[in-house]
């Protein structure tokens, strides 16, 4: 009897032992399950792509059409390019300076100037919803305190041209950080986006991102707004026939991650052939420089040590960024009167004599310039080229959508000077911040209604 309690004793504790085994082995598996649902469950309705105005404007617009949006900086500092939109203008129609000065400047006007700017290329599809919208830019730019384009510099030439209050760049920057830090968005700074997956179906699934440890890490969304700007600092992996010695880059965090993730999925890119350049001068020791203006100064001539002359007042700025290029960097030079000379001093040379000009710098050619020899001082400086807007990027539809073969990439989409197609060959003034305001709003909008359907 005694040996039959034994052995059910030895049986009771084996079966004890083999269930606390299993139940051992499910919690296990239940702790590795906790383990990896969060890794596999990250994620949100929306992701936005850069630290660009645009990328923040459409981050704010799509959380205000109530989605769920994680705001992934990719290395960028916050607004970024803030202080170079707002101080390159605002192109808007109907607005109330103009009302002021009885300037009856329409959205249809302003369509048509872009379009004669930009060379009659553009995408009418794109331009044609940018009319329509272009009526409330000047609204969606004073929404925000402190920033009033209401300064009319040249109503007679540009009637649609406003500019702002002095230090409203460094006001528009404050006020959208702070909004974007007491809305919901979710910032994200330490993880950079290496890939967008796309499901059997070629929508957009998740995003692959990777860590300072180099570990891959998966988010899940609905749609993915590219907004991480051009690709100025990136220019010569798409146009390697740029001379890099003799084109300064004036906006070298323009890294153009985002145009490589979209034209590795097989995204439409337009227009990648134009740029924004400007005439720069350059001091090669203190390596200061500063923009010289869109409008040619009278009796300034641009030489080069190939013997060849170029009247400015008589010249395109293509024929002036022509001339710069064709010669070896360093080897172009601007000879400006007095009075225009003053205003950039630190980087002009004063000579007395043009002997002594000739002297120092061997342009005899400079001799060619009828009544040279009459002026009382003469002011010379090297001139360079530099690149400032990239005009070409992402095609879109009006949705801001962004399409491969003509097709929508469903839940991709763009936003910034990361798209291409509404400028055409050349960009108008006050453009490139309407164009921010106008694609951010449309991507935000859309993107939302679409991860929410």
């Amino acid at each position: 009897m005694a040996q039959s309690r034994a052995n059910s004793n030895s049986l009771a504790i084996t079966i004890v032992l083999l269930f606390s085994i299993v139940a051992i082995f499910i919690i296990q598996i239940g702790l590795q399950d906790r383990a990896i649902a969060p890794e596999i469950s990250k994620g949100a309705d929306l992701a936005v792509i850069g630290g660009t105005t645009a990328a923040l404007l459409a981050a704010l617009e799509a959380a205000e059409h109530g989605a769920q949006v994680v705001l992934f900086l990719n290395g960028q500092e916050p607004g970024e390019d803030t202080s170079f939109l707002v101080k390159g203008g605002l192109a808007a129609p109907l607005a109330s300076p103009q009302n002021e000065l009885e300037i009856g400047f329409t959205s249809e006007r302003l369509a048509e100037m872009i379009s004669e700017h930009g060379g009659a290329i553009n995408d009418p599809l794109l331009l044609n919803a940018f009319r329509d919208s272009s009526s409330s830019l000047f609204l969606w730019a004073n929404e925000f305190e402190d920033l009033s384009f209401d300064f009319l510099p040249d109503p007679e030439s540009k009637p649609y041209f406003h500019l702002a209050n002095l230090h409203a760049d460094l006001l528009f920057r404050k006020q959208l950080i702070e909004r974007i830090n007491k809305s919901p968005i979710v910032v994200i700074d330490e993880l950079r986006v290496e890939d967008i997956l796309l499901s059997p179906n070629g929508d957009v699934q998740a995003l692959l991102l990777e860590n300072d440890q180099s570990e891959k890490i998966t988010y899940y969304f609905r749609a993915v707004i590219l907004a991480d700007g051009g690709y100025s600092g990136d220019i010569h992996f798409w146009q390697d026939y740029l001379p890099p010695e003799n084109l300064f880059v004036l906006r070298p965090g323009q890294k153009g991650y985002g145009l490589r993730l979209a034209y590795s999925l097989g995204a439409d890119i337009v227009q990648m052939g134009f740029f924004q350049k400007r005439p720069l001068l350059y001091e090669p020791v203190s390596k200061e420089s500063a923009l010289l203006p869109l409008m040619p100064w009278q009796d300034t001539f641009l030489v080069n040590t190939n013997g060849q002359i170029l009247t400015w007042a008589e010249s395109s700025p293509r024929d002036v960024l022509t001339f710069i290029h064709q010669t070896p960097p360093g080897s172009t030079y601007i000879l400006a009167p007095e009075e225009r000379a003053l205003s950039y001093i630190s980087f002009f040379s004063c000579f007395e004599e043009l002997d002594d000009l000739l002297e120092v710098y061997p342009l005899d050619d400079l001799l060619r310039i009828p009544g040279l020899r009459m002026q009382a001082s003469y002011y010379l400086a090297p001139i360079s080229a530099a690149l400032e807007y990239t005009l070409g990027g992402i095609s879109i539809t009006p949705q801001g959508e962004v399409k491969e073969d003509g097709k929508v990439i469903k839940g991709l989409y763009a936003a910034g000077e990361i798209v291409g197609g509404l400028h055409g060959e050349a960009l108008l003034p006050g453009m490139a911040l309407s164009e921010t305001f106008f694609t951010a709003k449309t991507a935000g909008q859309f993107a939302a209604e679409y991860a929410q359907r």
